[in-house]
């Protein structure tokens, strides 16, 4: 008998040890969309800039002859729709980051707010030859033609867009 309760009382603390019986886990919410921020660019929101009436495809054509564009953060100073460009409508303060990567890449993070608005953010690597372009790789797809201007403090860019014009957009860095 007294082999019986030592084997009884072993297999009693054996089952004690063993581990729980195992339940799937399920959250009580299914996991929310997942954001993912390009950057973290604060546009200054006192520089609200309205796009400027459509200018003449012939007259916005000047040369931008390139130049070296100093790294740092640029505010939109003004922004004018050449050809069929559609742009944004209402006013926006837009701040774009220019950085070069170890390799000599160069790096667009671009930040707009309309009033009240959310942030539209993206980020683009910016490449001269053989053709200066935005090629996207966070919050926007594709590559886009971009011919540049750059000199002292001041950047002008002219960006394709998706109607088959262009955005004519002056930036002044930020001291």
């Amino acid at each position: 008998m007294r082999a019986f309760l030592l084997t009884t009382t072993f297999v009693a603390l054996l089952a004690g040890c063993a581990p729980p019986a195992q339940q799937a886990e399920r959250p009580d919410t299914p996991p929310g969309p997942t954001t993912v921020a390009c950057n973290d660019v604060t546009p200054d929101a006192a520089r609200q800039i309205a796009v400027g009436e459509e200018v003449a495809t012939a007259a916005a054509a000047s040369d931008l002859r390139g130049g070296s564009i100093a790294p740092g953060t640029y505010d939109l100073t003004s922004a004018s729709r050449i050809g069929a460009a559609t742009g944004w409508t209402g006013t926006r303060a837009v701040a774009l980051e220019v950085s070069e990567g170890q390799s000599g890449s160069v790096t667009f993070d671009w930040a707009g707010a309309e009033t009240g608005g959310a942030t539209d953010r993206w980020t683009a690597t910016f490449t001269e030859a053989p053709q200066p372009r935005l090629a996207y790789t966070c919050g926007r797809v594709g590559q886009v033609a971009a011919d540049f201007a750059a000199q002292n403090n001041a950047l002008q860019l002219r960006l394709q867009d998706g109607a088959g014009g262009q955005l004519a957009l002056q930036f002044q860095r930020r001291s």
